[in-house]
């Protein structure tokens, strides 16, 4: 495999409401350029992935909102993230982890409402019922529209109260259930001047949603967190895999847990709470995640060549520290320890060599898991992850006297903030 000879070589290393709006400046001389913003609100969502239906993805702006550089193939999903209940624009104590799947098909919002609305029956029914426009569903917000505000709070009730992962699955039937609730919550919304995001968080609190926590947010700052991302996987439709789909799985636990594995030997030696905070509170949730997959197709990942036999928690439970079920990641794990076992800052640099090459191998993965929803989430979620992880070992190089950090090694692992976000500077995080 080409992604293991870089490793082993240790060489060539190297994504609501949706508001279209067009963006740039200059004089005759110059082209204007145009972005497309794209905020995406159940309250604003904060770190979501955010991505258009050929897998490009949005940078995200702030505030909910994400910005394509090009127009977006329709429709726009965003999965995961934060709901920001206080409205301060930072994931802090109070806000929420994000269950939903929120999606607009042809718009400028992403919400509750663009999302049932997929179904072209709900939306006539919407429009019949509720007096909505097309223009209201695909534009208008929450926080734009109390109409929008009221049937949202009320969807999300519903999808809280049933287990609902993805709105856009909800029947007419089911609609039509709450077609009394939802008129009683547009007459209250209506009718009263509480600002809502003060009827948001009433709501949330009736439906005793689990809350941040003080610890989520420290973890999610250093370290990103794990939003639910193992449910989210195992709650969206399955995808009809190729094989070269199903070995990206089988070789993404594998390096996941490598990372892992490396990560708690090097802290046992070193005792520098960078490799512990990122095997703990990072790695161990990739790896959830990934298995969350493992399970979710019955794949057998000790068998490459048909991944019969199915999954057994069991048997990757009893995979020991340090030890993989593809012969190569043992051959590199082997090899990077006795790399990092030199000194400190070997170490360290090792968690930057790390780090890039996941990140590449991580964007070769999302390009092969194409069609398939619910990997090209997970990889995107580790993605994020490796990015924020890059910059923790460049920070520990730095304040272990190596002015350069990461760039010590040479420029293919010298990176920019534009390069690898990070998510405590505006995108998603683990």
């Amino acid at each position: 495999m080409i992604r293991i000879n870089r490793l082993l070589t240790i060489a060539a290393i190297g994504i609501g409401a949706v508001v279209l709006t067009g963006c740039g400046g200059g004089t005759d001389d110059t082209t204007t350029a145009t972005t497309y913003d794209i905020t995406v609100e159940r309250g604003p969502l904060l770190h979501a992935i955010v991505m258009d239906s050929t897998g490009v993805r949005a940078t995200e702006i702030g505030e909910g909102v994400y910005r394509f550089q090009n127009a977006p193939s329709y429709p726009v999903k965003a999965y995961s993230g934060f709901i920001d209940i206080d409205r301060d624009g930072t994931v802090s104590i109070g806000d929420v982890n994000n269950s939903l799947l929120l999606e607009t098909k042809e718009g400028t919002a992403a919400t509750l409402v663009s999302s049932v609305a997929l179904r072209d029956e709900i939306r006539t029914w919407l429009k019949e019922t509720y007096g909505l426009t097309d223009e209201a569903i695909d534009n208008e917000t929450p926080s734009s529209d109390k109409t929008i505000a009221a049937i949202s709070d009320e969807l999300y009730a519903y999808c809280m109260e049933n287990g609902i992962v993805d709105p856009a699955t909800m029947t007419l039937t089911q609609m039509q259930q709450i077609q009394n609730r939802i008129q009683s919550r547009i007459e209250n919304y209506t009718l009263t001047d509480t600002p809502v995001s003060d009827l948001e968080e009433q709501l949330v609190s009736e439906l005793n949603v689990t809350r941040l926590t003080q610890t989520d947010v420290e973890n999610f700052t250093l370290y990103g967190g794990g939003n639910g991302m193992a449910e989210l996987a195992l709650a969206l439709p399955e995808s009809n895999l190729t094989e070269a789909q199903k070995y990206t799985i089988a070789f993404m636990w594998n390096e996941e847990k490598m990372a892992k594995d490396l990560y708690l030997a090097l802290d046992s030696i070193y005792a520098q709470p960078t490799f512990e905070n990122i095997a703990t509170r990072s790695e161990t949730k990739h790896l959830e995640a990934v298995e969350a997959l493992v399970q979710k197709y019955d794949l057998n990942i000790s068998n490459t060549t048909d991944f019969s036999g199915g999954y057994s928690r069991e048997a990757l439970a009893a995979v020991a520290p340090g030890e993989f079920t593809m012969d190569e990641i043992k051959s590199l794990y082997d090899s990077l320890y006795t790399k990092a076992e030199a000194s400190l800052q070997e170490a360290l640099e090792v968690g930057c060599i790390v780090e890039v090459t996941d990140v590449e191998d991580l964007l070769a993965d999302i390009e092969t898991a194409q069609g398939a929803d619910d990997l090209v989430l997970v990889y995107n979620f580790l993605l994020s992850g490796s990015y924020n992880h890059y910059w923790a070992f460049d920070r520990a190089l730095k304040a272990n006297g190596v002015a350069d950090g990461c760039c010590s090694l040479g420029e293919e692992y010298c990176k920019t903030a534009e390069e690898y976000p990070a998510g405590n500077t505006g995108s998603i995080v683990q």
